[in-house]
């Protein structure tokens, strides 16, 4: 009676866990929304919501309805969600901030897609042409990053239009990119991300973090640190024990420039564009860092002169030569002659 009664528990423990590992497996088999629309052209975005709801300064979510359009057809058709302001400099400079927006998981199930429900909108944040022209240039950036390494975050461009729900009537449209979701980086990658800050030098991959120091460099971005843990996000891979170092937000780089950019310049800089190595960790390595980095040259410039992008021939033209002219410092020096703190003097260009 024992054995049997034994038997039967056993049983039904091993058929729970059965039944576990097969919704596990139809749970990870999903894939998400961002990487079924990494797949798709021609995507259109709809945002329906109450226009004067992005003048709060606070955190508040906003109730919106969304819709999502490739050229296969309609993905989503007006469906609920909530939207979150973001960044808090952009709020105060942009004529439109950047948006979080945070999908239903419902949603999500209704259509077989994993939950990953929360996906950043990268907006215009100036009106007009200028505008437009920055978001290109900030995206060049961030393909240009994924050319050389899949330590990056991948971007979608949109074409976005904003619907006021308070009157009809009342509607932009613009262009954006939607930034891979933490999320997914983790998944692709097989890690974790963490917030932290001032990490130890150990801890730290040391090709990742000298990417994103190298790239930082070369763009001309000061506004990054992995010690304040600003504009770098850090990744625990387990399989070798450290963070992965992913850069993002390049809006202030020389390359884009943007009109609400201020800048404090070094006593070693004298232009504006000129560009300086600022790698807080592996100091005594800077050079071998961006001697690696170096490998990379090809790709990058063929991403900045073919990447799908609407920016156009002439300003291709212009970031490939300021890039062409960094790759060229690099290559001329020394491993030992390129030190934390070394600038890359402008000479014309952008």
């Amino acid at each position: 009676m024992r054995f049997n009664r034994f038997t039967m528990r056993f049983t039904l423990f091993l058929l729970s866990l059965m039944v576990f590992a097969t919704l596990s497996a139809q749970k990870s088999d999903r894939t998400s929304l961002f990487n079924a629309l990494y797949q798709q052209d021609s995507i259109r975005l709809t945002l329906t919501y109450p226009f004067d709801s992005l003048n709060k300064t606070n955190n508040n979510e906003i109730d919106a309805l969304i819709s999502i359009e490739t050229d296969s057809g309609y993905l989503m058709n007006n469906e609920p969600l909530t939207i979150n302001i973001r960044g808090k400099y952009r709020r105060m400079k942009c004529d439109f901030p950047p948006l979080l927006l945070n999908f239903k998981k419902s949603l999500l199930k209704s259509l077989n897609l994993a939950d990953v429900d929360e996906m950043k909108l990268v907006t215009h944040c100036i009106d007009g042409d200028q505008g437009l022209q920055n978001l290109e240039e900030e995206r060049l950036l961030y393909q240009a990053y994924e050319s050389a390494t899949p330590h990056s975050y991948r971007t979608i461009w949109v074409t976005a239009t904003y619907c006021d729900s308070n009157h009809p009537d009342s509607t932009q449209t613009n262009s954006g990119f939607l930034l891979e979701p933490d999320r997914d980086i983790a998944s692709r990658l097989g890690t974790t991300e963490k917030k932290v800050f001032n990490p130890g030098e150990d801890s730290l991959q040391f090709e990742s973090y000298g990417n994103t120091a190298a790239f930082n460099f070369m763009i001309g971005n000061m506004d990054w640190s992995v010690v304040a843990a600003r504009n770098a996000k850090l990744f625990y891979d387990p399989s070798i024990r450290k963070y992965v170092v992913i850069p993002f937000d390049f809006d202030f780089s020389n390359v884009v420039a943007p009109s609400y950019r201020r800048i404090t310049l070094p006593k070693t800089m004298f232009h504006q564009y000129d560009r300086i190595y600022q790698g807080e960790y592996f100091t005594d390595k800077a050079g071998d860092m961006l001697k690696n980095f170096y490998k990379s040259r090809d790709a990058v410039l063929n991403t900045i002169d073919t990447a799908p992008n609407p920016i156009n021939a002439e300003r291709r033209g212009q970031i490939h030569k300021y890039f062409e002219q960094w790759f060229e410092m690099v290559r001329k020096h020394k491993a030992y002659e390129l030190l934390f703190g070394c600038v890359c003097p402008y000479k014309g260009g952008l």
